[in-house]
């Protein structure tokens, strides 16, 4: 039985007959500056941190990573021309005095199809199952579901559970 099995699995992958989305998005996949929607991917997950502080911070990102319609950036925050950022002037400026605010910047995401009109929206919303879409990277957009600016813990320990994410993304 076993034998056969793993005949049958060895077949279908020589032959190139497709496998389930499911099967093979099962591990977190590293995004990489000049892949196919990296560029789109970071500029919705620093949306937030652009959105409170403007152009005081940059994002230097230690991993961007992917599994299937989800996807988590975590990184350091930067002043632009390198080191701690000043938050003098923000909604961050007490806590940072105080010394309350860590550099780390996280994002949780997850895809959602370009929809051509209202219509469509509704009926082709994505599975919520963890099953990527078909979307590519041209046709996709990224709606942040949750992000922490200067945590002072690890702020998304939670998020597994909060917004039913796959643990693997965080790697935890």
């Amino acid at each position: 039985m076993r034998l056969r099995l793993a005949a049958g699995l060895l077949a279908a992958l020589t032959l190139g007959v497709p496998m389930s989305h499911a099967f093979a998005q099962s591990t977190v996949a590293p995004q990489h500056p000049g892949a196919p929607g990296y560029d789109a991917l970071l500029e919705a997950a620093t949306a937030p941190l652009r959105s409170a502080l403007g152009d005081r911070v940059v994002v230097d990102v230690e991993r961007l990573d992917r599994l299937g319609d989800w996807a988590f950036l975590q990184g350091t925050l930067r002043a632009p021309r390198g080191g701690r950022p000043d938050y003098a002037g923000t909604p961050y400026a007490e806590r940072a005095a105080a010394g309350g605010m860590s550099d780390v910047y996280v994002a949780l995401l997850r895809v959602e199809p370009a929809q051509t009109n209202a219509a469509d929206a509704a009926s082709e919303a994505p599975p919520h199952d963890g099953t990527p879409t078909a979307a590519t990277p041209a046709t996709t957009q990224w709606t942040v579901l949750d992000h922490a600016i200067g945590p002072s813990d690890v702020a998304w320990l939670t998020w597994p559970q909060t917004h039913a994410a796959p643990r693997q993304l965080f790697g935890f």
